[in-house]
């Protein structure tokens, strides 16, 4: 049984798989991390599964599990089902930016004041006959994903992400770049793709380029990125960026795919046109191997 949320002492805090997962690689939730059930009256004992894992498994992002599900209390609706009937289906939510305070360093759960008592117990969102709520996302690689999710499900055209203000479908939000007339585009923001070759700077920094074309006039222009060291430090999850592109680079000599949140941005008066996509916030890419190319065979249609 997949858990989306839990409770662990280490910080006081009920959280999101997702979030202990950026957080054990931020190196603010150890290798000893525990976590119990967010249900009512339980305490069960719960494993958050690919915690440690710096590669996006293609079907799995991470989740807690039970160890046994009798470990659960009867009045448990996590595990048993009960609650609220079940609403609506509200779109996923992609945060532009994260919370000043996202990734603080929290006092243990044995130093925290007594008196506050533990992280409230509530109804579990993902649980059975329980009332739905919204997953916010703030890594592009969770709504990678998720796209991936629906893909396979094939409901691109009908799941939906309220992103940067608007709500559009996963069909729409993901574009590949092959071939689209870049001109056209420069005002658009969306979810590029494609392939890519990777290498590391001298300068410690990364640099990728688009092995496919945007098309402009009679030319054909392969967009660029680059990352800089100096963004790559400041950045609280750069072990994980770093573990997953160094792995690219020794592993399959750089050869990755590419997806960015950002605008194509042509220069106006260069000697020579290129296309590059500026990215300010590296939670805005996501960079992942070759073997994703057959989950993205036919998820490559232009939205309207």
């Amino acid at each position: 049984m997949s858990i989306e949320e839990a409770i662990t002492p280490q910080r006081n805090e009920r959280l999101t798989a997702e979030r202990a997962y950026e957080l054990y690689w931020a190196d603010l939730l150890g290798h000893d991390a525990t976590f119990t059930c967010v249900g009512t009256g339980c305490s069960a004992p719960l494993i958050c599964a690919c915690l440690d894992k710096p590669e996006q498994n293609l079907r799995i992002r991470p989740y807690f599990r039970s160890r046994r599900l009798e470990d659960h209390a009867e009045s448990c609706e996590v595990a048993h089902g009960r609650g609220e009937p079940a609403a609506g289906k509200s779109p996923d939510v992609f945060e532009a930016e994260r919370p000043a305070d996202h990734f603080r360093a929290t006092a243990a759960a044995a130093k925290a004041d007594p008196a506050a008592g533990p992280a409230r117990r509530v109804a579990s969102n993902t649980s059975p006959g329980l009332k739905p709520r919204p997953s916010h996302y703030y890594r592009l690689s969770s709504l990678v994903q998720k796209f991936l999710e629906h893909r396979r499900d094939k409901d691109l055209a009908e799941a939906t992400v309220e992103i940067g203000g608007e709500t559009v479908t996963y069909e729409t939000l993901f574009r590949n770049i092959y071939r689209q007339k870049a001109a056209d585009q420069l005002g658009t923001r969306a979810v590029w793709w494609g392939t890519a070759s990777l290498r590391a700077t001298k300068e410690g920094g990364y640099y990728l380029r688009f092995s496919r074309p945007f098309r402009h006039d009679d030319s054909e222009l392969r967009p660029t990125i680059t990352l800089t060291a100096k963004d790559i430090d400041a950045y609280p999850v750069r072990k994980l960026l770093r573990a997953r592109l160094d792995k690219l680079i020794a592993e399959a000599d750089g050869y990755c795919v590419v997806f960015v949140w950002a605008k194509p941005w042509m220069p106006k008066d260069a000697e020579k046109p290129f296309v590059r996509f500026y990215v300010n916030n590296l939670d805005h890419i996501d960079v992942r191997g070759p073997e994703i190319l057959e989950e993205l065979k036919n998820t490559s249609r232009i939205g309207t």
